[in-house]
């Protein structure tokens, strides 16, 4: 799909690995990306799996590939810089929980992340599933609004993967031990802004922040809410970057401006 192509910025010693939501694409995490690149960051942003070309390919998914697809990444960002950090939008920002479970990070941050549901989709999913899994349903109301390239409609069958991996996980937060900003906002009406609060308290990260912003919604990543949120993005990876940068040149590395 045009637009919705991965994206990658050279950097020095920090590398930044950008992960987008279910159902959208790399366009909505386009603009996060280019302040991150701008502030010294390497930027790798891939597709995820079963993304970026039709609606029907997330009916092949597994929680499994979504999983693979970020680790997959995750090793690529690794072999290019010394310092990784992970930045997930929604679904993105678990796959970076699932991450930062498993492999050494110096930092994370997650978007509008959900690791449960509403109760109403986390039981009408499993319904649909039994009495009409071929079924698809309206999805991502920013792709029908032209704001951002994704699907307009997603298969029940890839909502319910998408449960199972929240559900996994949300089983894993003990295991996060990466310093960990959250970002939420409480006009969010995909994800219930109660999510940041208990991804905040429930990993087991010895340095965590977090933030909720009145109004916005799910999309924090585009405009009006960009500004702010990359404002808050960078300035958690500068902090985390001062003790191995410093002086005039630490911009171009990656470190505090």
């Amino acid at each position: 799909m045009p637009g919705a192509e991965p994206f990658e910025l050279a950097g020095a010693d920090a590398g930044v690995l950008l992960l987008h939501g279910f159902s959208g694409s790399c366009s909505e995490i386009r603009g996060l990306g280019r302040a991150l690149g701008d502030a010294g960051y390497g930027v790798v942003a891939p597709v995820l799996a079963g993304h970026g070309t039709s609606p029907a390919d997330l009916e092949r998914v597994t929680a499994a590939d979504f999983f693979a697809s970020a680790d997959a990444a995750y090793r690529e960002v690794r072999k290019r810089y010394a310092r990784v950090y992970v930045v997930g939008l929604s679904m993105g920002g678990a796959l970076a929980l699932h991450l930062a479970a498993r492999n050494p990070l110096e930092g994370l941050v997650t978007i509008s992340t959900p690791v449960f549901m509403s109760p109403m989709v986390a039981l009408s999913v499993p319904f649909a599933m039994r009495f009409m899994p071929q079924r698809s349903v309206i999805s991502n109301y920013a792709a029908w609004r032209g704001e951002v390239v994704g699907y307009r409609t997603t298969p029940i069958s890839a909502l319910s993967v998408f449960l199972d991996v929240i559900g996994a996980v949300k089983e894993d937060l003990p295991r996060v031990r990466a310093p960990l900003l959250v970002l939420h906002s409480t006009g969010d009406k995909t994800v219930p802004v109660a999510n940041a609060a208990y991804i905040a308290s429930r990993v087991g990260s010895e340095h965590t922040a977090k933030r909720v912003y009145r109004g916005g919604r799910h999309l924090l990543t585009l405009p009006p809410h960009l500004d702010t949120v990359q404002m808050d993005v960078v300035r958690f990876l500068h902090s985390r970057e001062a003790p191995y940068v410093t002086g005039p040149t630490a911009r171009s590395r990656g470190g505090a401006a």
